[in-house]
């Protein structure tokens, strides 16, 4: 039955209305109010011709009036053969000068787990992007864990297709990578990929405002929540003389290479290359999350010039509209801008007309007269086209941060045809002093593109948006130790990561930072790669020296270093002796609040007075380490008790509770105290225990994996007696897979029989470590432990392991180990091991296709190749090693990598390998070893160690003739393809196919 409809003479009707009207006018407000949001900058990263590859390199390009423009580098093109003095002459350019990136085509693309076989193919705008906004990352904090999975939008400007055009005119050299590799909307989707970051990802194409309108789609995404963070870039590269040939036709070059912006001698630009990302938020998640702030975007726009003088004219009414419209986004005036960053190409043409209506919208000088600059980084740098409104934007938003406004260059006299009599505007040629608080201080950027697209950005300090939400000094408390984490994709980088944190806390604002901060950006706000450190450090002195230490390739006292792998979860081992000192308990409650408050509550079960007991407090000591642990992230996959520690161990397992363990530990605290170990009297004690079942595997020292509930009354003696060698319950848990142990005691006693038994048992991915040692604080040796877990891959919540600290910093960016890579061929390098001891046929014989797409034979066991009989009448260990070497030989092969790079515990996907790749090596190794496999065989054992001895089950000696035939074992798990018969193709069939098809497309990708 509905409810009846409200009458006139209701008392409560006009009460609802109202707050009806008030609820939808709140919310109307929030809308509008998102819809206005400023958002922050919180990240920056760029690779500038001149050496601008930070933020801080970029920022002294400018203040110290650097021109970064040279003539065009021999690596390029031959510029005798393209360059002629005269613009008319066919098929030359008048083009001797530009501002270039060193080395474009050096990457890394093992970072990026990328193959070398497909980076030679990729666009070096690809390439460039990737590392650029890596560094931006970086730069604003926010690990590629942070944004897995997350609505992060990827906008990009770009509009050159350079290195497409240069394999597109050798058509020989076009592979499978080339088209994807090539295309521009390929530039923002590959770092979507590669992150797993599910938002917008868009590539803008509107020429010399690309990158300016991707600014303006990122925070319009943000506003309206289809982003909850945007990575926004623009680049440009120089690479096929012939595009540059179609410039100099079309459109107005300096002869002299030199953008003269707003000078009388304007007479066009010179063309440069380089990549600007940023990273935006919208300011309240920023401030929210204690994201750094460079800058804050207040109000942009985009518009069109529509039918004007020409297509590629410049409008002056629609550069007009596209800056109200941004100002009146911003709520700002033209009057209250002091920077603007200006089109600014240095044309006789477009100069004019864009100061005209920069005049008239920020020229008024009403009221208090405050002056406005007029600038232009093309003076720099050259004009970057596509790249030339992200740059814009990171001057601005550097010079907003710093609160100077760098130089103009190349400014002599001004344009006759601009005049700024009776305006505040102004071009700057020395560097100045930014007057205005920082809480007052705007700047804005123009981009006009030659089609007709125009945008334009208003952009303030954190100050001008939030006056209250100044920096947080930083915190520097009681000297305590501190972990220190550092990460690379391999060992070298490693040691080069080490030094730039070392340079970075002995020179500039990086001398100034606290220890306190420093040691948590790292931890919190970087990627944890593979190849690991853990430093326990005291002091800044102590960190330097261990930074430079491991600069030199060399691993400082109580360091940990490790690569990172899937461990699983640790034993947790829990010895009978020996006891922890009052001093240090009382010391690391201090440093760690969670075991002061479990040794408490335990001390409360036992209800014993501080050390009244020794194997109570024992018991809660180990309990209270238990549960620090735990709190840093540590959960046990198992546990080992020793002797009394077996009280502890039941515990923690869950098979007993806090209150009966505790009853257990008092009880036989106090017989052992009396010299008392009859059974009877224990039991008697303990009458009424109520055990449940274990929640991990609980080990006995004799090796038995006990059952909780019979744990009962008991089963306690054994703790009476003297506590039995560990070693074979040690034994027990390796042989289950376990290959962490962490000692819960006051000294590493048991960490020796851990070793000892995985020697034995020839395991060498074993690590154990103890909680405490007597010659560390009990909070550093804590922490070293914890270093050597979180350098085996465990994952801990480092946040708990850290001193309270003030904010976050900008630490340096990962130091790329960069390669050549062209589209051209090159030889693959090869280790001389692996080569000579790999079982090949001749080059020539080995192809990486089948011979025809024909179907799987249908037989479960082919007959022996003479290849395959070669390989069965070797010594079965020269036979693994030989396969071992012959597949990472062919892996290597088929993904160009160097060997010697090459991870044999690696997965193939992971570098790079997709279906294609997988689909070729099959072949090759088909070919090799002479019988055929499965279509997954690759897939399901994508490393060389796995798929190396997965193949080592097909190569060794046939049964003798006398064995009984065995029975039929399913297709799959030998590694074959299922018979097709004579039916419909099963799944595998089709796959194969689809496979072979597929790795057949380009005979370029045939390796010789």
């Amino acid at each position: 039955m509905t409810a009846p409809l409200p009458t006139a003479n209701d008392p409560t009707l006009l009460k609802r209305s109202l707050d009806a009207l008030k609820d939808l006018r709140a919310r109307f407000e929030a809308l509008e109010s998102r819809g206005r949001e400023p958002i922050a900058i919180i990240g920056l990263g760029c690779r500038i011709p001149g050496g601008g590859e930070t933020p801080e390199t970029l920022w002294k390009m400018l203040r110290g009036k650097v021109d970064a423009v040279s003539e065009v580098p021999a690596d390029r093109w031959d510029l005798s053969r393209y360059y002629d003095a005269d613009v008319a002459t066919p098929g030359r350019m008048h083009m001797r000068y530009g501002a270039f990136l060193d080395a474009p085509d050096r990457f890394d693309p093992y970072f990026f787990g990328i193959s070398p076989r497909e980076a030679e193919q990729m666009d070096p705008q690809q390439r460039l992007f990737l590392e650029v906004a890596w560094h931006a990352l970086e730069d604003a904090g926010l690990s590629a864990k942070a944004l897995a999975g997350t609505d992060t939008g990827v906008f990009v400007g770009a509009n050159g297709n350079d290195y497409l055009q240069l394999q597109l005119s050798e058509p020989q050299v076009l592979g499978t990578y080339s088209l994807v590799g090539g295309t521009n909307c390929i530039i923002p989707n590959r770092l979507s990929y590669l992150l797993d970051l599910r938002g917008p990802s868009m590539a803008f194409d509107t020429a010399c405002s690309s990158s300016l309108v991707a600014v303006h789609q990122a925070c319009q995404s943000l506003r309206h929540g289809e982003s909850s963070t945007a990575i926004v870039g623009g680049l440009n590269l120089l690479l096929s003389p012939v595009v540059s040939v179609a410039h100099s036709k079309g459109l107005p070059l300096a002869p002299d290479g030199r953008c003269k912006t707003f000078d009388a001698r304007a007479d066009g630009y010179v063309r440069g290359e380089g990549c600007g990302v940023v990273v935006l938020k919208r300011l309240s998640d920023a401030i929210a999350a204690g994201d750094p702030v460079w800058a804050v975007i207040h109000g942009s726009a985009v518009n069109q010039d529509g039918l004007s003088n020409g297509l590629t004219a410049p409008n002056g009414g629609a550069q007009r509209a596209v800056i109200r419209k941004a100002l009146e986004r911003a709520r700002l005036t033209g009057s209250e801008v002091g920077l603007i960053e200006a089109h600014g190409t240095g044309t006789s043409l477009g100069d004019p007309i864009e100061v005209e209506a920069l005049s008239e919208i920020y020229g008024a000088a009403e009221g208090e007269r405050r002056p406005c600059a007029l600038g232009s980084i093309k003076t720099n740098i050259g004009h970057l086209e596509a790249g030339a409104g992200i740059v814009g934007i990171l001057k601005v938003a550097l010079s907003l941060k710093h609160g100077v406004i760098p130089a103009n260059l190349h400014f002599q006299a001004l344009n006759p045809h601009i005049s700024l009599d009776g305006t505040r505007l102004y071009v700057p040629t020395e560097s100045t002093p930014w007057t205005d608080p920082a809480e007052r201080r705007y700047g804005a950027v123009s981009s006009f593109g030659a089609g007709g697209t125009n945008a334009h950005v208003v952009l303030g300090t954190l100050e001008s948006a939030r006056p209250e939400a100044a920096a947080r000094p930083s915190v520097s408390g009681a000297e305590r130790s501190h972990l220190l984490v550092l990460s690379a994709r391999g060992r070298k980088a490693l040691s080069n990561v080490a030094r730039r944190l070392a340079d970075h806390l002995t020179s500039g604002a990086g001398q100034h930072e606290t220890l306190e901060d420093v040691c948590a950006t790292a931890a919190l706000r970087r990627t944890h790669h593979d190849h690991r450190v853990g430093l326990v450090v005291r002091t800044r002195e102590e960190a330097l020296q261990q930074l430079r230490a491991l600069q030199q390739d060399v691993r400082p006292p109580g360091a940990w270093t490790g690569t990172a792998g899937r461990p699983g979860r640790p034993v947790f081992l829990f010895p009978a002796e020996p006891r922890l000192s009052g001093a240090r308990l009382a010391a690391l409650g201090r440093d760690c609040p969670v075991f002061a408050q479990a040794l408490e509550r335990c001390r409360g079960a036992l209800q014993l007075g501080q050390g009244a007991d020794g194997v109570g407090e024992h018991f809660a000591v180990q309990v209270a380490l238990a549960e620090l642990w735990r709190s840093w992230g540590v959960e046990p996959g198992a546990v080992l008790g020793q002797g009394v520690g077996e009280i502890a161990a039941a515990h923690v397992a869950g098979a007993l509770s806090l209150e009966d363990a505790a009853r257990v530990a008092r009880a036989c605290g106090a017989l052992l105290a009396k010299g008392d170990a009859a059974a009877g009297a224990l039991s008697a004690a303990l009458a009424g225990l109520m055990p449940r079942p274990t929640a991990v595997p609980l080990y006995s020292a004799d090796g038995t994996v006990l059952d909780g509930e019979s744990l009962g009354a008991g089963a306690w003696t054994r703790c009476l007696r003297r506590p039995e060698q560990v070693s074979p319950g040690i034994e027990e848990s390796l042989r289950a897979g376990h290959v962490l142990f962490v000692e819960l005691g006051s000294e590493p006693v048991l960490t020796a029989p851990v070793e000892e038994a995985a020697a034995r048992q020839g395991l060498t991915d074993v690590l154990a470590v103890s909680c405490l040692r007597g010659s560390q604080d009990a909070l550093g040796a804590m922490l070293t432990s914890a270093a050597a877990l979180h350098s085996a891959g465990l994952g801990l919540r480092l946040e708990r392991l850290l001193a309270p600290h003030g904010h976050f910093l900008r630490l340096p960016t990962y130091p790329f180990e960069r390669e050549s890579f062209w589209f051209k061929e090159r030889p693959v390098t090869m280790l001389a091991s692996v080569r000579s001891t790999s079982l090949e046929l001749p080059r020539a014989a080995v192809r990486d296709t089948p011979p025809e797409p024909a179907r799987r034979p249908a037989e479960v066991r082919a007959p022996a190749s003479p290849q395959l009989a070669g390989w069965a009448e070797l010594p079965e260990r020269e036979r693994a090693t030989k396969l071992r070497s012959l597949v990472h030989a062919e892996v290597a092969r088929i993904l160009k990598f160097d060997a010697a790079r090459l991870d044999p515990k690696g997965g193939f996907f992971q570098m790079g390998m997709d279906s294609v790749m997988a689909g070729q090596l099959r072949n090759r190794l088909e070919q090799q070893l002479g019988r055929k496999f499965a279509v997954t065989v690759i897939f399901e054992n994508p490393t060389v160690e796995r798929l190396s001895r997965h193949l080592g089950t097909f190569v060794t000696p046939p049964p003798a003739p006398a064995t009984p035939p065995r029975e039929p074992q399913p297709l799959a798990s030998q590694g074959l393809s299922p018979a097709t018969g004579g039916g419909t193709d099963s799944i595998a069939d089709l796959l194969a196919r689809e496979l072979e098809e597929t790795s057949s497309i380009s005979s370029k990708d045939h390796l010789s």
